[in-house]
């Protein structure tokens, strides 16, 4: 039975339905529905960088070239703090009013870093975009360093000493902090993490610093996913960043080395590096195709991928015991890393790694097959294809692409840059990775672990 208050809506309906003959809704075209990317430099110095997806919510970034390589041996790890420093107030707004209004718009707001970069994130949808941006551009261009707020943001038990303790045990995640340090040792060496020895030693004075050094004009660039170019720059042009000063820029080399961090237990984790291409590199696309002809471990948990993969059907014939091997390619914009890591229990953790790195250098050395470059094509695509399903990927993608590039190369492009590539481009790159210094890092329970200068003897 209607009730009193649906009546007069039905009433209402039927008027509308009457008096006015439905259109049909105009049909999307492929073209239509192809994300587009824009790129464009402001007159305030100011990066834009958009991918417009017609998605009902936007993701928006300010991306800026300031990441842990830029840090010196005196403030050691003092981008970790400044990621934490989004929690304190700007010249306009209180830590209360950045929590409230991000609250109200039913957004989030968060700090990301890289080595590189620091991605300050938001995501709302369209209709309020610009409230997003504000306290954004709040900041990265406004900022205020009250020295007691300072102290209690690294005083905090639930700040960056709680990330130290949870880094204590995600052995995995040390083993990366110890490749990255082992390969390159300064510049792209630098942890994302602050030495415990640097908590409640930054000042005002050095995060200030290195801010109106790094946060400045031609650095830092504002990006979106699923909001209009012309919106975004007219939001851009209302920035104001710092004024660009000349930044001595190291470029990183691999340097290769040895770290081991002994923390007991009954598992051994080991990565092994060689120097791999930059993000710039004509053999970076090449490289991920061998990567993943090496294997790169399961994409669902339990699964025995790894075990299939090349490097793991060489393990799994050494040991009876449980293990886990992937494939590394990580590129910057300068340098890159490539090998392979593996965990295993400390009893089979010497011939695991013996036999991983003797197959991991024979398939260097001797080449890979026109089947297994198909192959790897292939999966690399599904890779390409499932990572950026998700918009939080397509963020970071767009800002890397933004700062150092003059053109957006959308996921779509990718797949058609890596059709032509061949078996003897893959082979190329392998050789090269095989003729460089190598890096050997071990955490967890490493007594067993065998050292480098003996690893393929």
């Amino acid at each position: 039975m209607a009730t009193g208050i649906s009546r007069p809506l039905a009433r209402a309906i039927k008027g509308r339905m009457f008096s006015a003959a439905a259109q049909a809704e105009p049909k999307l075209t492929a073209d239509d529905k192809e994300p587009r990317a824009y790129i464009k430099k402001l007159d305030n110095g100011m990066l834009v960088g958009t991918i417009e997806t017609l998605s009902p919510v936007s993701r928006l970034a300010v991306v800026v070239k300031a990441g842990s390589r830029y840090e010196s041996g005196d403030n050691l790890g003092l981008t970790h703090c400044l990621r934490h420093a989004t929690q304190l107030r700007t010249q306009n707004l209180s830590n209360l009013g950045i929590t409230r209004t991000t609250q109200q718009l039913g957004s989030d707001i968060a700090c990301q870093g890289t080595r590189e970069y620091l991605f300050y994130k938001g995501s709302v949808t369209r209709n309020c975009s610009a409230k997003v941006v504000e306290i954004l551009q709040e900041l990265t261009t406004k900022h205020v360093f009250r020295d007691w707020e300072l102290r209690d943001v690294q005083n905090s038990p639930n700040g960056m000493k709680l990330d130290l303790a949870v880094l204590k045990t995600r052995p995995d995640v040390r083993l990366m902090e110890l490749l990255h340090a082992a390969s390159f040792r300064e510049t792209l060496g630098r942890s994302l993490y602050a030495p415990d020895f640097m908590i409640g030693k930054y000042t005002p004075e050095q995060l200030l610093h290195y801010v109106k050094t790094y946060f400045s004009a031609g650095r830092i660039a504002l990006c979106g996913v699923g909001v209009h170019q012309d919106e975004l720059e007219e939001l851009a042009n209302q920035f104001k960043p710092y004024s660009s000063v000349e930044v001595p820029q190291t470029n990183a080399t691999f340097q290769g080395g040895e770290i081991r961090d002994n923390n007991g237990g009954p598992l051994s984790y080991v990565a092994l590096s060689y120097a791999g291409p930059s993000q710039t590199s004509k053999d970076l696309l090449p490289s991920e195709v061998l990567r993943h002809v090496l294997g790169v471990g399961p994409h669902i948990k339990y699964s025995t991928a790894s075990v299939a993969s090349q490097l793991g059907k060489a393990v799994i014939k050494v040991t009876d015991s449980p293990f886990a091997i992937t494939s590394i390619n990580t590129n910057y914009s300068d340098a890159g890393l490539f090998g392979f890591s593996v965990v295993a229990p400390n009893s089979q953790i010497e011939k695991v790694v013996r036999t991983a790195a003797n197959s991991f250098r024979s398939i260097l050395t001797s080449g890979v097959t026109d089947q297994d470059v198909q192959r790897a094509k292939t999966k690399l695509k599904a890779e390409i294809a499932m990572v950026f399903e998700n918009p939080d990927n397509l963020i970071l993608w767009l800002g890397e692409q933004t700062i150092n590039s003059d053109h957006i190369l959308t996921p779509q492009e990718v797949y058609k840059l890596i059709d032509p590539i061949s078996t003897a481009d893959v082979n190329n790159v392998a050789k090269k990775i095989a003729s460089s210094k190598s890096a050997l890092v071990a955490t967890g329970n490493t007594n067993n672990v065998p050292y480098l200068d003996k690893l393929f003897s």
